[in-house]
């Protein structure tokens, strides 16, 4: 039926045996002949071919595996680190395919070449880089490369025209493959090593240290070209945010210094509940709070190693572990099409990097490094608290203040009461402090995580109603538009409207929840997820209208709305730059949008990620 026509014919055929075949059918050639199955033996060496090839195109597992033969570890456990990278490599590959597990192909070649460093350091330098043995059992290693990076490149050979159970023996021979891909540097250095010991003591020295330092050399080159990828591409997977991160390898130390295995494992599953609870929409008072709190106090005890009891161990780990896997679960259902699987790799990856943070210390022996990371885990604690303390003093409260309001920080006024009550002193006769030493700091620094909490809105008696200056004006548009286009990503309609009426005038709230929806999912295709990230005012030129009786003032304004559009398999982010004027009233003791006179809207497509 194509002949004399223009049309073309895509046309599967499937057998019951789950041999699938595609062909296009075309006006000059509308037949297709099914080919002759593959032998078996056919497959098996394609497969193994194939299995073996991937391993020696991946330089930086070659090189590892030759340092691990190096570094004299032992034929036992270097063979049960191969198998564990084989075995957990399939199962990524299979997770992978079934999109249960996400992982950029970046992250395993940068683990890779971060551990591979790290052995060349210490066969270069002589002596442990960290304590002695810290990356054993070996095995552990290998089976979180294995997994992130089976997850990472799930292609093993063409599936079309095979047979399920071919299939299923193309798997194993791929696997079968990669097995002996990673025998053959460990061979080579085996061998090696046997002929380097035919030569003089002096000749074994140079090239003990010498090929380590080559091969430090290479993949700290192939590190540093895997890490440069971050800077160019926004797609990378799974998308754990930093902090989580830097509290994963602070937690490790810590229950380390604690001596407490069995809290490791509490740890992790408290942190997979929380990000079943983010995934199921369960919002959690005080995020920030708790999240920068705890992190203070990991680095705290690492600074100053107590040993706490375990009334006290186990309610900071439930905390700090729940918290945390709930604000990566919130990130990756923000910026991920696939939350469920980039949640795999994140537990992979948190706890590989839970496991070699634990493992690199003594118990209850910190040394400099750790003190170190504790110190650098507070500064950048009190430094993400700064930033949040940033906006907030120049959104909410600067618009307050142009209003005629004063927040007053009762809760951090009291605590900075008690802590100079509580700071140490001598008093006369005595050659001690009759207070504790540590008291007065655990006040200060309550006193600053909760600024934002226990406070008293007043109304400042100085203030005199005028129009606000355009520099006032922006902080209070900031605010009521960050509030107004948020509320946009509030799941139940009702909620979304009463938060909306919040911002806007009762007189324009239902004309402005309309046309706001409409502009935001305007072009997109359905089923798309539109999430409001940002709002930025950009500017604000001086009011052209003031009602004195109604004390209404217009602003001339340009702001930009980025928003993040979810489809199926991509993320994409867009930005509606809009210019108008905007009225702005106070109603109910607050500003809120009286008027929008749009006058343009520009729309831009920022960048595209794809799974």
């Amino acid at each position: 039926g194509l002949l004399g026509t223009s049309q073309e014919v895509m046309l599967t055929i499937e057998t019951l045996d789950g041999r699938k075949h595609t062909q296009v059918l075309r006006p000059t050639q509308p037949f297709f002949v099914i080919p002759t199955p593959p032998k078996i033996w056919h497959i098996v060496g394609e497969a193994f071919w194939e299995g073996a090839r991937r391993v020696l195109l991946r330089p930086e597992l070659c090189l590892l595996v030759v340092l691990v033969v190096l570094f004299n570890m032992g034929a036992r456990p270097v063979a049960a680190g191969l198998l564990a990278f084989v075995s957990t490599q399939a199962l990524g590959q299979w997770l992978g395919g079934q999109t249960w597990m996400a992982v950029s192909l970046f992250l395993p070649r940068a683990l890779t070449c971060l551990i591979a460093l790290l052995f060349a350091v210490e066969l270069v330098s002589g002596h442990p880089l960290l304590r002695r043995g810290w990356l054993k059992p070996w095995w552990a290693v290998m089976l979180a490369l294995g997994l992130l990076s089976g997850a990472a490149n799930i292609d093993t050979i063409p599936t079309l025209g095979l047979s399920r159970i071919e299939q299923w023996v193309g798997f194993a021979f791929f696997a079968l493959g990669v097995l002996g891909g990673m025998m053959m540097p460990a061979l080579a250095a085996t061998e090696w090593q046997k002929l380097t010991d035919r030569f003089s003591e002096r000749f074994r020295d140079n090239v003990a240290f010498w090929i380590p330092y080559l091969i430090g050399v290479a993949v700290a080159g192939m590190l540093l070209y895997q890490a440069s990828v971050l800077l160019f591409d926004s797609g990378m997977t799974p998308a754990v945010p930093a902090l989580t991160l830097v509290t994963t390898a602070v937690f490790a130390l810590w229950c380390r210094m604690q001596g407490l295995k069995w809290l490791a494992l509490f740890g992790g599953l408290c942190f997979g509940a929380g990000m079943v609870l983010s995934f199921q929409g369960v919002v959690l008072p005080f995020l920030s709070l708790a999240l920068f709190s705890v992190l203070i106090f990991f680095g705290a005890t690492l600074m100053w190693p107590p040993r706490w009891p375990v009334a006290v161990t186990v309610p900071v780990a439930v905390v700090a572990m729940f918290y945390h896997g709930w604000h990566a679960g919130d990130i990756l259902q923000a910026n991920t099409s696939l939350p469920v699987a980039n949640a795999t790799a994140t537990v992979a990856l948190v706890a590989f990097l839970f496991f070699v943070c634990y493992s690199a210390v003594e118990v209850g022996r910190p040394g400099r490094a750790v003190r170190a990371i504790g110190l650098v885990s507070v500064v950048l604690a009190l430094a993400w608290r700064l930033i949040e303390y940033r906006g907030w003093i120049g959104g909410p409260v600067a618009a307050e203040m142009a209003m005629g309001l004063v927040r007053l920080p009762v809760l951090t006024i009291l605590l900075l009461l008690a802590a100079g009550l509580a700071w140490p002193r001598r008093i006369r006769f005595q050659s001690r402090p009759i207070t504790k030493t540590w008291l007065h700091w655990v006040l200060l620094g309550a006193s600053f995580f909760l600024l934002p909490h226990g406070d008293w809105l007043v109304r400042n008696p100085f203030y005199t109603p005028r129009a606000p200056t355009t520099v006032e004006a922006k902080r209070i548009m900031t605010t009521l538009l960050s509030d107004t286009y948020l509320a946009f990503n509030v799941a139940d309609e009702n909620d979304a409207f009463d938060k909306l009426a919040e911002n806007v005038s009762r007189d324009l709230v239902a004309n402005v929840y309309l046309d706001s929806r409409r502009r935001l999912t305007a072009g997109t295709r359905k089923g798309a997820e539109v999430t409001v990230k940002d709002v930025s005012v950009m500017s604000v030129d001086d009011p052209v209208g003031v009602v004195t009786g109604d004390q209404a003032f217009t602003y001339p304004c340009k702001w930009i709305v980025t928003a993040r559009v979810k489809h199926w398999q991509h993320i994409h982010d867009r930005q509606n730059v809009y210019v108008g004027e905007l009225t702005i009233r106070i109603e109910d003791e607050r500003w809120k949008i009286a008027r929008l006179n749009l006058l343009s809207e520009e729309r831009v497509i920022l960048s595209r990620q794809t799974l």
